[in-house]
């Protein structure tokens, strides 16, 4: 009887944990939110002072940009049919700035390439509906603004030099 207790009660928590990852297999993430997880991995890798995956998650970006420029689609864009225009007009900009990034030899230029990419990004997450989206901050040092996750500012433009330099500006 207690072996069948401790089954059942293995069976109930197996079911309990695996509801997350079934309800998230159900779910196909956005060419937004796939950009955003590469542009977060670079913003964080910026503020670190490294270049760590800069260029891959940049190409990531631009790969993913590329291919909704070809063949444009409102659902995997993950915006509203108003903005399909605006969106698909904003695509090739987008790729062309993460290949800008991408292309940066030293930490110096990787940070400049980075403003442009930001600012496509930011151009694209304000047309993705709802409040689930990564934060947008503005350093007026650098005069240039990011997006990052959380509140605490971690400045990519400065790193170490000037990490916590800024503030939240959109939530």
């Amino acid at each position: 009887m207690k072996k069948l207790k401790i089954s059942l009660l293995t069976v109930a928590l197996a079911a309990v944990f695996a509801l997350p990852v079934l309800a998230h297999e159900d779910h196909k993430e956005s060419a937004f939110e796939s950009m955003t997880e590469a542009y977060l991995a670079i913003q964080t890798s910026l503020a670190t002072d490294s270049l760590d995956g800069v260029k891959a998650n940049a190409l990531a970006i631009a790969a993913t940009a590329e291919g909704l420029q070809k063949k444009f689609d409102l659902h995997a864009a993950g915006v509203a049919k108003k903005d399909g225009p605006a969106c698909s007009k904003l695509m090739p900009e987008l790729a062309a700035s993460a290949k800008a990034l991408a292309a940066a030899k030293d930490l110096d230029s990787a940070r400049k390439a980075f403003a442009p990419l930001s600012e496509n990004l930011i151009t694209y997450r304000n047309m993705i509906p709802g409040d689930e989206k990564p934060n947008v901050a503005y350093c007026p040092m650098a005069k240039h603004n990011w997006m990052q996750n959380g509140k605490k500012i971690n400045n990519p433009y400065y790193g170490s030099k000037m990490l916590r330099c800024g503030k939240i500006v959109s939530k």
